[in-house]
């Protein structure tokens, strides 16, 4: 075998790697660059391989920074057989349509051609079939995958590649600490002789999640008493879920004060549905938006699902105290865009960041304390305080990535997705641990096993 690859090195977007074997090839996810708009002219690059040689391609979970670009493989005239798991490709599906309406606003803007059509689409879910965990599925002539669990998000997965003798396996994503939602992280197995991993968070730890909550409700609590507007920007898929469980939980169990609660995302009220058919905990599940409570883990009093384009403008009707979660997480495009516009300049609101922002959206540049910052044609003074929750990560630390690295014992490792800092700080981390053999592969280097 032969791994090339072609995206997330030294960087956290682009998940893209390529596997030669006996004159066939195989990618493991295809996703977005989003460190910009929509339209970032890297999504429009040539992928680095022709995509009409690649014969299959497995995703390892929704995420868009995994499956951005599936489609733009397809307009190039790539046709592979596609598999995964099966929240994964309803998960994809929801967030390709929704990444195709932004793109339709963000291509005019930025006068590019759209980066894939409906027709794209089409193709792509035509070609895209299933498997479920530990299930083994021969996805070329004498290569087989096997998918597991990493508890990232709904759907997600590790995959596990054998062929002439030889194991390897490529991450994905792994999740951070246990979530009510997922099940745990499973084990790699041993005997790998290449471990593809991811390092977002290679250079830190989390707080326990036991503290989120506490600090949630501390946010909650300040923006009520002073009658401001808090604006959560969060993933649609996974993390807005999360949000809502502990705010239910909050709301039903503590009584606590939080004025309306806006959820103001069509793509997690879609991907609720995906939480409804394929969760562990059925029970849990079921959503409705005029709940009063009881079961149901994603409603409760003073919650208002906007999902019309009117809806979202009435927000800005309704005085604080009010609480508005709207996509997307890193604030480089969706509704989330409009209300800080609105609301950011105002020392009296507050701006709750809850997941990775990275490198040059307007998420990292607003955290890390640009002001003004541009939005639209707007130059939008940054008054509002800003906030930051770290244990609602997706992404598992590391100290959890060790842990799950070294009960393996990987003969060679090759890290992606990360900021090379991020990547540097866990190399030498893992070395500490007893693995000696870390590479840090950059854009367009191979690996032959």
């Amino acid at each position: 075998m032969e791994i090339g690859f072609f995206g997330a090195t030294q960087e956290v977007p682009g998940s893209c790697i390529l596997i030669k074997h006996n004159g066939q090839q195989l990618l493991v996810d295809c996703g977005y660059y989003q460190g910009g708009p929509v339209c970032d002219e890297r999504n429009y690059d040539d992928f680095g391989f022709d995509p009409k040689a690649i014969d299959a391609l497995i995703v390892t979970h929704a995420h868009l920074d995994h499956v951005g670009r599936i489609p733009r493989l397809f307009h190039k005239g790539g046709s592979p057989k596609i598999y995964s798991t099966e929240p994964t490709k309803e998960l994809a599906r929801i967030n390709l349509d929704d990444a195709h309406h932004i793109m339709q606003y963000e291509s005019e803007r930025c006068e590019l051609e759209l980066l894939y059509t409906e027709q794209d689409l089409d193709r792509v879910f035509d070609k895209w079939s299933t498997w479920g965990y530990r299930s083994t599925t021969e996805v070329l002539p004498g290569l087989k995958a096997t998918l597991h669990d990493t508890g990232h998000i709904l759907g997600s997965s590790f995959v596990v590649l054998e062929a002439d003798g030889k194991r390897i396996a490529i991450s994905g994503d792994v999740g951070s600490e246990i979530n009510p939602l997922l099940h745990p992280t499973e084990a790699l197995p041993t005997n790998l002789d290449l471990l593809i991993c991811e390092s977002t968070y290679g250079d830190r730890l989390h707080p326990p999640t036991a503290s989120r909550k506490d600090q949630l409700r501390a946010h909650v609590e300040r923006n009520y008493k002073q009658g401001g507007v808090l604006m959560i920007p969060a993933f649609s898929i996974e993390r807005t879920q999360e949000i809502l469980f502990e705010l239910n939980d909050l709301v039903e169990a503590e009584g606590l004060k939080t004025g309306p609660v806006y959820l103001d995302s069509p793509l997690a009220i879609s991907a609720i549905a995906v939480f409804q058919k394929h969760s562990f905990n059925k029970e849990m599940m079921e959503f409705d938006s005029a709940s009063e409570g009881d079961n149901n883990i994603f409603a409760f009093p003073g919650l208002h699902v906007t999902d019309s384009v009117d809806a979202s403008k009435r927000i800005n009707q309704t005085p604080g105290p009010k609480v508005i979660i709207a996509g997307a997480g890193m604030m480089n495009a969706g509704r989330i865009q409009h209300h800080l516009v609105r609301y950011l300049d105002d020392a009296n609101n507050t701006l709750l960041i809850t997941g990775y922002q990275a490198q040059h959206t307007l998420g990292r540049r607003i955290q890390e304390g640009e002001s003004p910052v541009q939005i639209f044609d707007y130059q939008v003074p940054v008054n509002a305080h800003v906030e930051k929750i770290e244990s609602y990560s997706g992404h598992a630390d590391y100290n959890k990535l060790t842990n799950w690295i070294t009960a393996a014992k990987p003969k060679q490792i090759a890290l992606v997705h990360g900021d090379k800092s991020a990547q540097d700080a866990f190399a030498a981390y893992l070395e500490q641990h007893g693995q000696a053999d870390i590479k840090k592969p950059a854009l367009g280097d191979w690996l032959s096993m």
